[in-house]
């Protein structure tokens, strides 16, 4: 494959998989295809060639001009991959909308009102319109602090997500209605979720040399390495984990000698026992929720194991230091969920004392 092409195979059940090829990782699509992995022909390279012309032939004074300048900057270079992955498919909106605009343009005010009727089309998925804007923003105040700019006229813009979603939690009729329709490579990501808490980053790159006897111990992608997390081992913790350590055992034990693979060094993996990409987690994790039709996130497994934690017996400062969180919202799941059941429990244990 010519250096720097992107190639990426979105399976359809029941269906051929579609191929999309992009000019480079986070460029843009130049191909489509279904059916078999697409030849590479000469179609396909000369028009990733043009992309690439395209961009470095950019005028400095335009929106696709600045954003060239911001990803060749420090700025760019200290970013997390993920963050660039995930501004890289915006910039190509970005440029495709903008892209030829001068700069002179977004230091007039009325420039505001036409990008935030942009970022509408997205208003249905607020997640994803607020990260268009974080994207846009971002090289706004780049082109600001080079003196491109007079001021980054996005400034202020309220996010359309509401992110506080630390009350909400995975119960057992949400778990009843999601795991029949999920592969079990997908119900075991979710299982473990449930009982360590971990963003969907972190979860499909969590080893099994970070588990220990008591207790996960692990620096974390979240903080680059820098801080170290403590996630204590609950019984369903260890429970999950020993049920996929069986399952690999049992598939390896029917396969030829020769095709037998060792356990992946990361605890999740995908059919093919190879770890997860994050988007590859995330693809299977929606197609699942989807067919399901639950409305709840894979974060908000986060307050599930909240309520874990609680029933196990750690304050709410403990949880709260796992988690990140602040002391009032773990108190919200504890009066919630948890103190709520457990009176409860305690009112049907006295009634059945009296009935005998």
């Amino acid at each position: 494959m010519p250096a720097g092409l992107h190639i990426v195979k979105k399976p359809r059940a029941g269906k051929p998989a579609l191929w999309y090829i992009y000019a480079w990782r986070g460029g843009p699509r130049i191909h489509t295809s279904e059916g078999p992995r697409p030849k590479i022909t000469a179609a396909i390279t000369d028009a990733a060639a043009d992309e690439r012309r395209k961009l470095h032939k950019a005028p400095k004074d335009t929106i696709r001009g600045l954003i060239g300048n911001f990803k060749e900057s420090a700025e760019w270079k200290k970013l997390a991959k993920s963050t660039k992955a995930n501004w890289e498919t915006w910039f190509n909106r970005v440029i495709a909308e903008f892209g030829d605009a001068p700069l002179d343009a977004f230091n007039d005010r009325r420039m505001r009102g036409e990008i935030l009727e942009w970022r509408d089309r997205w208003a249905e998925k607020p997640r994803a319109a607020d990260m268009a804007m974080q994207a846009f923003s971002r090289v706004l105040s780049f082109g600001f602090d080079r003196g491109k700019l007079t001021s980054n006229i996005l400034t202020g813009i309220e996010n359309l997500y509401d992110a506080d979603r630390s009350d909400i939690i995975w119960e057992k009729h949400h778990f009843d209605q999601f795991m029949p329709k999920a592969s079990i490579e997908v119900r075991e990501a979710v299982e473990l979720d449930a009982c360590t808490g971990l963003r969907r980053g972190d979860l499909v790159k969590l080893p099994w040399s970070a588990i220990g006897e008591h207790a996960i111990v692990w620096k974390t992608g979240k903080s680059r390495g820098k801080a170290q997390i403590v996630i204590p081992l609950l019984p369903e913790t260890k429970a999950v984990l020993q049920r996929i350590k069986d399952r690999h055992a049992a598939e390896m034990a029917q396969l030829p000698l020769k095709k037998r693979k060792q356990l992946p060094a990361t605890v999740l993996s995908n059919s093919s026992w190879e770890p997860w990409t994050p988007s590859g987690f995330g693809s299977r994790f929606n197609d699942a929720k989807k067919v399901s039709g639950i409305e709840l996130h894979l974060h908000d497994l986060r307050g599930t194991f909240a309520t874990r934690c609680m029933i196990a017996g750690l304050t709410d400062q403990e949880i709260a230091d796992i988690l990140g969180w602040t002391t009032k919202d773990v108190a919200r799941i504890r009066a919630k969920y948890v103190d709520q059941a457990r009176v409860v429990i305690a009112l049907a244990e006295r009634i059945s004392k009296v009935a005998v």
